[in-house]
């Protein structure tokens, strides 16, 4: 009976020093974790350009899906950063056109006393709101280099790793557990970005094809911005489709615009969620729903807006790790969406 305290308080220091490690070691963690995403990514699209030129040289199909890879990730990071510089300077028009709109509805709605933005918002700073963002694409630009330099060895050393594994001592047969793994964190990554990205695409077609259609400006940078909101489980697309509809109330005299923009992107994305999204998901994913909420407020917690990208392929990782340990597999149960654990996809 004595042995379960000292479990017990040696769980909770555990996990709290891994917390703290995940924190203060962020931004040489995300810039890492980012990399291997991309590496996964690259993986994906040799095997698929290969498939279709067999007789090209390897070493040059690699680096071509390696600078096809990092140069998206590094071009929608800096359109980002340079479109919500313009945003941020925009905040203080744009709160005053919706505190004008929002006095016109009450007195439309024979008020008493006029109604104003800050009664609806209460203390909530958008401006403090947007530099958060702001700063936090800004944290993303300057882990650049050195995501750019994690993700040359992954690619480079994917052999030597490969050999180090098979190398390793231990229980027979440990190596090979280890790069099962391995392997099949990887494939549930590159299912996830491969599905999120068809998706993406879809609905950002769709966004792109509203707002050029209502006259909205600077439709390349909020483009690109709703294809990586829509990464962000859960609440991605509602976001992208708010943030436009808002500018759009400050660039036209009427608001049809902004309803037609909102309303859209809506529908489309009730249809693909709906129908599109469960044959591409097609059960590869096995996330309990509430873990992913869970999930995505866990790292946006721990490393901001980063985190908030990565939450799905972190708790894939995750539960592949806890998969593996008898002591955490209920935490793996408990994170999957039917409690199998050993399922093959």
């Amino acid at each position: 009976m004595a042995a379960r305290p000292i479990s017990v308080a040696q769980i909770l220091t555990g996990t709290g020093a891994a917390l703290a490690m995940l924190y203060f070691f962020r931004p040489v963690l995300v810039p890492f974790v980012v990399a291997f995403v991309l590496a996964v990514l690259v993986s994906a699209l040799v095997r698929w350009i290969r498939a279709r030129s067999p007789r090209a040289p390897g070493w040059a199909v690699s680096l071509l899906a390696g600078l096809v890879v990092i140069g998206a990730a590094s071009g929608g990071i800096f359109v980002m950063g340079q479109g919500l510089a313009q945003m941020v300077a925009q905040w203080p028009a744009l709160v005053e056109r919706i505190d004008q709109l929002v006095q016109g509805a009450g007195r439309s709605l024979h008020l008493q006393e006029p109604l104003h933005l800050s009664s609806l918002i209460g203390r909530v700073s958008i401006p403090q709101i947007a530099g958060y963002l702001l700063g936090s694409i800004q944290g993303l630009a300057s882990g650049v280099l050195l995501m750019i330099v994690y993700f040359g060895f992954m690619l480079a050393g994917r052999e030597r790793i490969n050999r180090k594994i098979d190398h390793l001592g231990g229980p027979p047969g440990s190596s090979r557990a280890i790069r099962t793994v391995v392997e099949r964190i990887a494939s549930d990554v590159e299912t996830y970005i491969w599905v999120q990205t068809i998706t993406g695409l879809m609905l950002t077609a769709a966004s792109a094809a509203v707002m050029l259609a209502v006259g909205l400006d600077n439709v390349l940078f909020w483009s690109v911005m709703f294809f990586l909101l829509t990464f962000i489980p859960n609440i991605g697309v509602t976001v992208g489709s708010i943030a436009p509809a808002l500018f759009a109330l400050l660039q036209f005299p009427t608001v049809w615009q902004a309803v037609v923009i909102f309303a859209v992107i809506q529908l489309v994305a009730t249809v693909i969620g709906n129908f599109v999204y469960p044959r591409l998901q097609a059960q590869t994913q096995n996330i309990d729903p509430v873990a992913t909420i869970l999930s995505l407020a866990f790292w946006t917690l721990l490393w901001g807006l980063a985190g908030a990208f990565l939450a799905v392929p972190m708790t894939l990782m995750s539960m592949m790790v806890f998969a593996q340990f008898d002591r955490t597999r209920w935490v793996a149960a408990l994170l999957s969406n039917d409690g199998r654990l050993d399922r093959r996809r």
